[in-house]
């Protein structure tokens, strides 16, 4: 070998050992208010190559999720509505019942009191619900139940004679 090639693999050499240092160097540089961290957007690339079919499954997992969820909160204010009518209903029958002559007890006005009660609610706070269907009933059963609690004429059991 003569010293003209041995200069030119030396050369190759001095070059590659250059090049090798300056991309470890370029890994560890950080200019002011400039990160250049070749290392960081390395690993972040390929981290995303690897989780970007896990990033779409949890994107559509999500959506599925705001879904089921919008579902959820239909039924409960669906269900919320058919308690109300179903509270409505026993107002009215309560109040058909003591127009016609038949008493009570003090349990059953107090039930007929927390229908009422989460009626009222309901449309307190719920004003586009219709709420004139109901008013004249529970001010009867409202009257009758004081005059009951006034005079203590609640419907009460029949002693057994004997």
């Amino acid at each position: 070998m003569d010293l003209m090639q041995l200069w030119t693999q030396f050369n190759a050499i001095g070059h590659a050992s250059i090049i090798g240092v300056l991309i470890i160097l370029t890994g560890m540089i950080k200019i002011p208010k400039i990160e250049l961290n070749i290392w960081n957007w390395l690993f972040r690339f390929i981290g995303r190559a690897i989780n970007g079919e896990i990033k779409e499954q949890l994107k559509a997992l999500d959506t599925k999720i705001n879904n089921i969820q919008t579902e959820v909160q239909q039924m409960q204010k669906e269900e919320e509505l058919e308690r109300v009518r179903d509270s409505r209903q026993r107002i009215l029958r309560f109040n058909d019942d003591i127009l016609c002559g038949k008493k009570r007890s003090k349990e059953h006005f107090d039930e007929i009191l927390l229908d009422i009660t989460t009626y009222e609610h309901y449309c307190n706070t719920h004003k586009d619900y219709e709420n004139d269907k109901a008013i004249l009933a529970i001010e009867t059963v409202r009257e009758v139940y004081k005059e009951c609690l006034r005079t203590h004429d609640f419907l009460t059991p029949q002693k057994k004679k004997g």
